[in-house]
């Protein structure tokens, strides 16, 4: 608190403890439960009993309640329960029935028609039907605070507070008494005019690298003001279904500029800034696609209008990916995050109109054909489209990458054509600038460079970029932390928090003139073979978590060859010695001892040649090694040959 501003300060203080009491009445709200009915009534005269419209809030209501109840257009209300309905209108019978439904989610109705009265049972809606909309009142508002609280007061941490609480106070129901509906109306009224222009400017000012160009970005968001704040009041009216539309185009039009507020500012980012742009893209998409779709259907049938309530509960993703675009930007990678969450709402679309359109025409054809009932089909071919939906995922999310995030796309698909080629290598030092000519061309960081174990310290093997590195002692502690970490060392702050690692003092200068952000263990075992340390990306980009897999695979891929030397060696010298070894003992005895067979312990006859070379030292002190060790091998191969003969 003692960061913010006095205004900051002013608004916290008096806006959470009122919204906290809204909270709090609409929690109880719900332990209470009950029903509310806001029926479509106009009052020909103050004193009159209201007339039937025909209309209601079809939000809370999973079905018509009018017909069951044999409710028509043009019936006139008499009582509620035990209460006179003269002069009582739209509001006044939804405040009315509030009282009334902490019964049940039942009420006797008396109404007249044709001059003749009759009573019935009208249906409820559940006020369980806004356990949506607390949750996402709750989100917004605890994001918001912890934001404000907990990161840099900005001017963007300062506009996603205003519009959190505007958010929060829109999605705060606590209407469970007449006296309450009248309250809480008229918070929903002024949050629901104030939400679309606060969130809109918050999207704009997001993230704090540029402010909005021109005064017509300031202005125009406020136009969502005015109609979103009338249709919120005439939902209690006669014209209920006219306002019922209205909210709904209205959300619709706020979705559709929020998301394009949210893409052009992606646009217009440098890297890192679009890294965060892409997890608000991503809050705003879970939050406003299913919104603006829900909105859409409610908008074509009525009777969907249910499903308005059912998309609020993906309103919590916002504040979350908000939070992490904030303080951990780098915590996941979004990019994954966003073409699986793209190929699943592209596929669920999809699902959605086959099971809804589709499937009942095919399963009706089908029907007439095989002989089967038409629910049956509809079944079938219904779980068969689902069935399709996970193989159809995993074609689909590929093809988004490449779409829409080509560096990724490259990076996966270049990592998985450079570890096959290291495969091909016929030597450590092949190996080594492979891998690093590899990396250096995938990733672009401005320096790359491999370690290798070099007597009692690591030296450089490989160097591209301007660094001249140094080389680290085998004791030192930041040979010691690789060598216990089987994944990658991030040493970079940028959106994420570094990984903790025990160096000394040499380490950490060291690394700093390198200006490393990943080191890359390569280890054997417990032994650390080699090592990798990158420098920042030239394009400005961080290193994701995918980023630090695939490193990891290539790492592990470098042991593995390694081994495969070491291997290979190990085969070359035991041939060598058994080849050296049949100048000396009979054949079979040089491939049992070749093949790591014991030899048959025993006693037995045998003969032992001792041959001298007369002259050897006056003729090894006038020739050079080479020749000596060859005139040598030659004369024992002799002699070797002649008494294996004899």
């Amino acid at each position: 608190m003692s960061r913010l501003a006095p205004l900051d300060k002013a608004l916290v203080l008096i806006l959470v403890p009122i919204w906290v009491v809204c909270f709090s009445l609409g929690v109880k709200s719900q332990i209470d439960g009950g029903g509310f009915a806001a029926l479509g009534l106009s009052i020909e005269a103050p004193d009159a009993y209201p007339v039937l419209t025909g209309g209601f809030q079809r939000a809370p209501h999973a079905s018509d309640p009018l017909g069951p109840a044999g409710l028509r257009a043009g019936d006139r209300l008499i009582r509620l329960g035990e209460i006179d309905l003269r002069g009582v209108g739209t509001l006044g019978f939804a405040a009315r029935s509030f009282d009334v439904g902490k019964r049940g989610l039942s009420a006797p109705v008396v109404y007249e028609r044709d001059g003749q009265r009759f009573e019935t049972s009208l249906r409820l809606g559940s006020l369980s039907v806004f356990r949506s909309t607390l949750v996402a009142s709750l989100a917004f508002v605890a994001a918001a605070l912890f934001l404000l609280l907990r990161a840099q007061p900005t001017p963007t941490v300062r506009a996603q507070f205003h519009a959190a609480m505007a958010l929060g106070f829109a999605n705060c129901t606590f209407a469970s008494s007449s006296l309450l509906l009248h309250v809480w109306l008229a918070f929903w009224a002024i949050a629901g005019s104030l939400m679309h222009g606060l969130a809109i400017r918050f999207l704009f000012r997001f993230p704090d690298d540029r402010v909005p160009e021109g005064r017509w970005h300031a202005i125009w968001p406020w136009g969502f003001a005015l109609p979103a704040g009338l249709f919120d009041l005439l939902l209690f009216t006669e014209w209920v279904e006219i306002a019922e539309l209205g909210f709904m185009l209205t959300a619709i039009l706020g979705a559709i500029a929020m998301l394009s507020v949210a893409t052009y500012k992606y646009r217009r980012g440098d890297r890192v800034a679009r890294r965060q742009m892409k997890w608000v893209v991503f809050g705003t998409y879970c939050t406003v696609l299913p919104s603006a779709l829900a909105a859409t259907a409610a908008a074509l049938d009525a009777s969907l209008s249910w499903l308005w309530f059912v998309s609020i509960w993906a309103y919590p993703l916002f504040p979350l990916s908000l939070v992490v675009s904030v303080l951990r930007f780098n915590l996941f990678d979004v990019d994954r995050i966003l073409s699986t969450t793209a190929s699943l709402n592209v596929l669920a679309v999809v699902l959605g109109g086959g099971v809804l359109i589709a499937v009942p025409r095919i399963a009706e054809t089908v029907s007439g054909l095989i002989g089967v009932a038409p629910e049956t089909s509809q079944i079938i071919l219904s779980f068969t489209l689902a069935a399709l939906v996970i193989p159809a995922h995993r074609q689909l999310r590929p093809q988004i990458d490449r779409l829409f995030f080509k560096e990724r796309y490259a990076l996966d698909h270049g990592i998985a054509e450079l570890l096959p080629t290291l495969s091909a290598c016929t030597d450590a030092r092949e190996l080594t600038e492979r891998t690093g000519k590899g990396l250096h061309r995938l990733l672009q960081p401005d320096t790359c460079i491999v370690y290798a174990a070099v007597e009692d310290s690591y030296a450089p093997v490989f160097v591209e970029g301007r660094a001249v590195p140094p080389a680290f002692g085998a004791a030192s502690p930041l040979v010691a932390s690789l060598a216990e970490r089987p994944a990658p060392l991030s040493l970079s702050a940028a959106g994420r928090r570094p990984d903790e690692a025990t160096l000394g003092p040499f380490d950490r200068a060291a690394l700093e003139t390198l200006q490393a952000e990943v080191v890359v263990p390569v280890r054997q075992g417990d032994a650390l073979t080699a090592f990798l340390c990158l420098g920042p990306k030239s394009s400005g980009d961080v290193y994701t978590s995918t980023d630090l897999s695939l490193l990891a695979a290539v790492a592990e891929k470098v042991s593995t060859e390694l081994r495969r030397f070491d291997q290979e060696e190990t085969i070359r010298e035991g041939r060598e010695m058994q080849q050296a070894l049949r100048r000396y003992v009979p054949g079979a005895i040089a491939e049992q001892l070749g093949s790591g067979g014991d030899l048959t312990s025993g006693e037995r006859e045998v003969s032992v040649l001792f041959v001298d070379i007369r002259g050897y030292t006056s003729f090894a002190e006038s020739r050079k090694a080479e020749e000596i060790f060859s005139t040598v091998n030659r004369y024992t191969e002799t002699v070797s040959q002649i008494i294996q003969r004899n």
